[in-house]
Order: structure tokens, then C-alpha cells, then sequence
């Protein structure tokens, strides 16, 4: 049997499926009963994706519907397809006239004086906006909002714009006293038994906070008069941050975005949730019924949330992954593929990819994109958790492989079928999802979690409690920790920018991650060292205190800084002594190695750059740089010079996703590491690898190199170990 679900776009719904009915008829009552008094504003607050638009939309299907007096009359504005526009004003009034002749034209039984004022109103508008548009220079204000027009504008326009601009110029000339007379006119226009005009303006929180509240300022002037009604849907305008100009004049005084809509708005409405019963019947509906999916809906209900939109995007999610999966199966069963696989991979096939599994494996890459990533570069992990969430006492599991699940996941991972121990059948699951980006939810998307939620972003992370370790939460991968090693195979590998095969004679021992702060605090407090300081200002946040000897709080699983080529390689020698193994510094060709594996990869997961795998400056900005000249605008001149005191290398093994073919980690990216290879045959220098948090995708590939003054200590460079394997 073929499985198959259909897309949703993401266009407002035109049936209550939200259970918003309830508000919606109360408040047409409300609006159209004849004794509501204007001007009112309204405000619909709700997150985005969260049915904001589909519930104002519903609205005016609703007061249309109502034939009693006064009708109104809807116009919608939303001004962030605009925020290209100078003064936001200008579509706004053209909308507005639009909208009024279009009513005006479409609408029977209005009356002929109404009709004549509707008309000249229309007109006035237009002839207004034209002047906002086309005037000559002219500085007015109105109503305390400033606007300045230029004439320079007008240069270069071509002839269909010209003939506009005699009729602007007398408009103008007369500007100043244009706002009493639009006022006077719109009041007048009305005939406030008949008619209520009624403005939508959605997405609101869309626009710049100041781009906002300048429209909202200069927009209240002109509806402020009786017979207006605005409604506004609103979510967080900016994100909620910043301060905004109280007056468009210069002002030391500031009001912020929600201050200013406290004093506009006169109803504020918070969108209601979904209820149970409904948000289990638009899931359905999403999935259009479709058998074998429609039965599982309980675990997308309790698992994904509560934001429509997100419901949509999940589905979605879900239909092109099973479509993946079908065609995966098809080519398989049907013999499609070049390497035929054998009968009992077939019948893994048959057996497990179904709809139970389907939604399962996507509510982990959706709703848990941390723990899918680690899933990809181990994935027994799958297991580990599968059978955390399937114990009936935690007590059954062995300490060390307690996980911390919260019971969303559990309740996903518990029900029905489980995954088979079988890694061919977990590699074709991982494959369904290994190119699929899920963009994390912002902060006003997510769902109010309760304490035991809030540890889902640490589900995958292994608890192994230890007295010296309570302080700071480990982020270790999988199960290494900081001085653990993995063995590199003796054998040929692609090497340098050119790919050409060399060959390491010999098996070797890495270290999985850089030296930590913690462990070189080890060294320096028993050697007596002088512990890593540079008296520079961009050293500030790496350099220890000099009289507690120890490195700054919260960053002692951090790669250590500001360590000399001498430091590390007498770090090697005393751990040698501690452990009873010879270690060292790599050999540039033996760390490459350990970093791409033998097929000549360009970083330490692929081919492919992918920012959310590495810390570097592409990762901290949230895109990739492109070039030097976007690395400055972006990232020197923007995020570092704003984060200039903050620390910016991460704990080791938080980038789970970037893990090496060996399973060594931070080895693109976060610090570049010191080497026992001289550059350029320059006796005092010697060769880093790896890149770091500062750098540029493109220096952060695995073949990139530099040589430091091997006396010298920034920022930027720390080592790791290695070991020869012993006969």
C-alpha cells in the first residue's frame, strides 16, 4: 500500500476550524448594533501562526453577513508590504479610497447622497495621496507628525506621472489645513445610520517598531473621527524590544511600542487556544482524513503544539517526508536501486515504514532538531531514548544511561511499534531527514512549557553525575568527555587542497575534543604555571584571574585560549606523565586526517557548509557571509563589536551535527588548534588547523591552514593530543 498526504499553504482559513466562532459572533453583535459608539479601536493580539488573520478574516465574512444598519464597510491595510515606502500614509489613504469606491460600486441599496459623499471622498483621498506622493517641498505637520516632501522627487519621472503633478502642487500649497478638512470631510461622509467603516490592518508587528507607531500615530489622526472603527492584529511589534520617538520631533522622551497601543486601543483581545477537540479535528483536516495517519493524531497533538501554523508547517513536514519514504520503498522492493538490497532489509521495509513510524521519526527532526542531529551521528541514541521512554521504572536503567525525556517525546517514543535494533533500517530513517532544514521556533512561537518541559532541549545529553561536575551541566556528545581519545586507522586518505593521496603508516590515537579550561587548570595548578592573561583588550573575556587561578564561570568544559605552542606541548609532556602514554601535539597531516576521514571531504560532515554544525562568524550572525566585505558589515562591525566582552567559544561537543567520520568534535570551527608542523619551513612558526568562531566558512574547511609565532597566544587557538598506538 501506497502512502501519500496532501500540502497546505499557509493562507487564512475560510471555515472556523479554531473554535473562535464564540468570539467572533459576539463581537459582529457588538460592532453592528446600532447603539456602539466610534471612533474604537480594537486590538486582536496573537502570535504569528496562530490564527490571527484566519480570526479577522472570519470577522468580516461575519459583518458582512449582517444586512442591519449601520453596514459596514471593510478596508484592509498591511503596512509591512510597504515599509519600503517613505510614509507609510500615502498606501494607506490609496487603500482606503479604493475600498470606499469599490464598496461604493459593488454595494446595492445604498442611498444617492450617501453614494455622492462616498464618491467625493474617495476622490478627496486620492487627491490627497497624489499630493504625499508628487508635491513640491513643502515641510508641514500634521498633527504632530512630520513629514517632509521633496521635489527633487519628481526629477526623472516619466510623462503618465508628470500629468499629476499640477493637481499636486495646488493640493500642497494647501496642506497645512488639509488635516481639518479630511477630518471634517470623513466625519461628514459618513451617514452614520447606514454605514460604519471598518479597518482591518494585520500584521502589524511585522513593520520596525518605529516604522510602526509612526504609521499608527499619523493613521489615528485620520480615523479619529465617528463612524471609524480600527482593528488591529498585533503580536509582539519588533520582537517586544526597544524604544520608539514619543513625537517625531526631536525629544528626549520615548514610549515603547506597547505603551503607545495601550493608550490607542480601547478592547484588547488575546486569540483564545485551540480547544482539545478541535485542535485533534484540524490536525485531521490537515491530513485530510487520510487513513492510517488520521489514527495518530493524539501524539501530533500532544507532541508538535498549539500554534496553527506550526501544525501546517509539521503536516507539511511530514507529507514530504513520506513521500520520500515511499519512493525509498518503491525503488528498494522494485530492485531500482543499483546495489539490490536482500530480502529481510525488504521486509524491515514493509514492516516499518508506515504511518505510525512516519510520524514518529518527523516529530524528532521537527520538534527536536538537537536531538535528531545527534540521532544522525550515532544512531543507537534513538534506541537509548526508545528505551528510556519505554522503562516503567527509571530504577531499570543503569545510572550512567539515565536520560532527562520530557513526557512529550516519551509519550511519542512509547506508543505502539518501536524502532527495530537494526542500524541499516535507522540509516533509512535518518536518510529521510539527513537534508531537511528545520528553522528553530522563534521565542513568541513556543508553547508555554511546564518545569518538566523545559528540559527537552537536553534530552539527548547522557547524565553521569559526579560530585566535581554539579556546578556547570555537561554538554558532552554521545558518551566521551574531555580527555577521552578515538583511534585513527593507519591507511592512505585524500589530503590538502589538492587531494593528493598520502598514506599514515601507523594507527594513532586523537583526543574527541579540544583541551579544555578545566583540564589545563589541572596542569597549571600543579606545575605552578602562570595561567593563560594577555594584557589586550580582546583578551579580556579569555583571561583568567590571575589571583583565583582560574578561568571565568560557566566556561570550564570551553577549549582553553591564550596558550603558547610552548604551553601546549609541555601540557602533552605532563599529561604523558600523569597517564603513562606518550602524547604530543598532531602532525598537520594526522589532524587533517582525524578531521575529514580518507575521501577528501571539505568539512568534518560534508561537503555541504551548514552554519548550524560550527561555531564560527557565519553561525553567530545566523546566515552565511559570503565575503570578506559581508564578513566586516555583519560580523566585525555588527555582532562582534556588539559582543566584544561576551565569551564566544562553546562548550566542547556542542555542535553535535559537525562530528568527523573518527568522532571527533570541534574540529571545524570554535578555536583553531596548534600542530607540531612548521609553516613554511619558518622555525618559529608553527601550523594551526581548524579555524574558529571569528572566521569565515571558507577558512574553517578542513584542508585551510595558517602559521602563528609559535611564542605568541590569542584568542582564537587551542590544541588537542594525540598518541601513537602501542605494538
Amino acid at each position: 500500500m501506497e502512502y501519500r498526504l496532501g500540502i497546505n499553504s499557509d493562507i487564512y482559513c475560510e471555515e472556523d476550524l479554531l473554535g473562535f466562532d464564540r468570539y467572533i459572533n459576539n463581537l459582529s453583535e457588538m460592532i453592528n448594533d446600532e447603539d456602539f459608539k466610534t471612533p474604537f479601536c480594537i486590538g486582536i493580539f496573537g502570535n504569528r501562526g496562530s490564527g490571527r488573520t484566519s480570526f479577522m478574516q472570519l470577522l468580516e465574512t461575519r459583518l458582512s453577513e449582517d444586512k442591519t444598519n449601520p453596514r459596514s464597510v471593510p478596508v484592509w491595510f498591511n503596512p509591512w508590504r510597504y515599509e519600503r515606502e517613505e510614509h507609510l500614509v500615502i498606501p494607506f489613504l490609496k487603500t482606503l479610497g479604493h475600498e470606499i469606491r469599490r464598496y461604493k460600486e459593488e454595494t446595492n441599496g445604498i442611498g444617492r447622497k450617501l453614494s455622492k459623499k462616498l464618491k467625493e471622498l474617495s476622490t478627496r483621498i486620492g487627491e490627497i495621496s497624489e499630493a504625499f506622493a508628487y508635491a513640491t517641498k513643502e515641510d508641514f505637520n500634521l498633527g504632530g507628525a512630520g513629514i517632509e516632501l521633496d521635489a527633487s522627487k519628481m526629477a526623472g519621472r516619466k510623462e503618465r506621472i508628470r500629468r499629476h503633478i499640477k493637481k499636486a502642487k495646488s493640493v500642497s500649497e494647501e496642506i497645512s489645513s488639509i488635516y481639518y478638512e479630511i477630518v471634517h470631510e470623513l466625519a461628514s461622509a459618513i451617514d452614520k445610520e447606514s454605514v460604519r467603516i471598518v479597518v482591518f490592518i494585520d500584521d502589524l508587528d511585522r513593520c520596525l517598531p518605529d516604522r510602526a507607531v509612526e504609521f499608527l500615530k499619523v493613521m489615528k489622526l485620520f480615523l479619529d473621527v465617528e463612524g471609524y472603527l480600527l482593528i488591529l492584529g498585533i503580536g509582539r511589534i519588533g520582537g517586544g524590544q526597544g524604544s520608539l520617538p514619543a513625537r517625531t520631533s526631536r525629544s528626549d522622551g520615548v514610549i515603547s511600542p506597547e505603551a503607545y497601543l495601550d493608550n490607542m486601543i480601547q478592547l484588547p483581545l488575546e486569540l483564545p487556544a485551540i480547544e482539545a477537540g478541535r485542535k485533534r479535528r484540524f490536525i485531521e483536516s490537515l491530513m485530510c482524513d487520510t487513513d492510517g495517519f488520521k489514527e495518530h493524531s493524539d501524539i501530533i497533538e500532544v507532541a508538535v503544539g498549539d500554534n496553527p501554523s506550526t501544525l501546517k508547517r509539521f503536516i507539511n513536514f511530514l507529507s514530504f517526508t513520506v513521500r520520500l519514504a515511499e519512493t525509498l520503498k518503491d525503488d528498494i522492493l522494485n530492485d531500482k536501486i543499483e546495489l539490490k538490497e536482500s530480502e529481510a532489509h525488504k521486509k524491515l521495509l514493509q514492516e516499518y515504514f508506515n504511518p505510525l513510524m512516519y510520524i514518529k521519526w518527523t516529530i524528532i527532526a521537527f520538534r527536536y532538531p538537537e536531538i535528531h542531529n545527534d540521532i544522525k551521528g550515532n544512531g543507537k541514541r534513538l534506541l537509548e531514548l526508545q528505551k528510556v521512554a519505554r522503562e516503567e521504572e527509571e530504577e531499570k536503567v543503569e545510572k550512567r544511561d539515565i536520560q532527562v525525556i520530557d513526557e512529550r517525546l516519551k509519550g511519542v517514543l512509547a506508543k505502539g511499534e518501536g524502532f527495530p535494533d537494526d542500524d541499516w533500517l535507522i540509516e533509512r530513517f535518518i536518510h529521510l531527514t539527513e537534508s531537511t532544514v528545520v528553522v528553530k521556533e522563534r521565542e513568541s512561537e513556543k508553547e508555554t512549557e511546564t518545569d518538566d518541559e523545559k528540559v527537552s532541549e537536553k534530552v539527548s545529553e547522557t547524565i553521569i553525575e559526579k560530585e566535581e561536575d554539579r556546578a556547570e551541566p555537561q554538554v558532552y556528545s554521545q558518551i566521551h568527555k574531555p580527555g577521552d581519545m578515538v583511534i585513527i586507522p593507519k591507511g592512505k586518505f585524500l589530503y590538502g587542497e589538492a587531494n593528493e593521496e598520502k598514506d599514515i603508516d601507523y594507527d594513532y590515537y586523537i583526543d574527541v575534543f579540544p583541551v579544555t579550561n578545566k583540564q589545563y587548570k589541572e596542569f597549571v595548578d600543579e606545575k605552578k604555571r602562570l595561567v593563560p592573561y594577555r594584557e589586550e583588550g580582546w583578551a579580556v573575556p579569555y583571561n583568567w584571574d590571575r589571583r583565583s587561578r582560574t578561568y571565568r564561570e560557566g566556561t570550564s568544559d570551553h577549549p582553553v585560549v591564550l596558550v603558547s605552542y610552548k604551553n601546549a606541548v609541555d601540557f602533552c609532556k605532563w599529561r604523558t606523565k600523569k597517564e603513562g602514554e606518550d602524547l604530543r601535539l598532531p602532525t598537520e597531516e594526522e589532524w587533517e586526517k582525524a578531521a575529514r576521514g580518507v575521501d577528501g571531504r571539505m568539512y568534518p560532515w560534508g561537503n555541504d557548509f551548514d552554519f548550524k554544525k560550527i561555531n564560527c562568524a557565519d553561525n553567530h550572525v545566523g546566515k552565511v557571509l559570503k565575503d570578506y566585505d559581508e564578513w566586516v558589515k555583519e560580523f566585525e562591525s555588527g555582532f562582534y563589536e556588539d559582543n566584544k566582552k561576551e565569551v564566544l567559544t562553546t562548550e566542547c561537543g556542542r555542535f553535535t551535527g559537525g562530528v568527523s567520520p573518527y568522532g571527533c568534535f570541534d574540529m571545524a570551527g570554535n578555536v583553531w588548534e596548534w600542530t607540531d608542523s612548521s609553516y613554511e619551513d619558518k622555525k618559529n612558526e608553527k601550523v594551526m588547523r581548524g579555524g574558529a568562531w571569528v572566521n569565515l566558512y571558507d577558512d574553517c574547511r578542513c584542508t585551510d591552514r595558517n602559521g602563528f609565532i609559535s611564542n605568541d597566544m590569542i584568542s582564537i587557538l587551542g590544541f588537542r593530543c594525540v598518541r601513537n598506538k602501542k605494538p
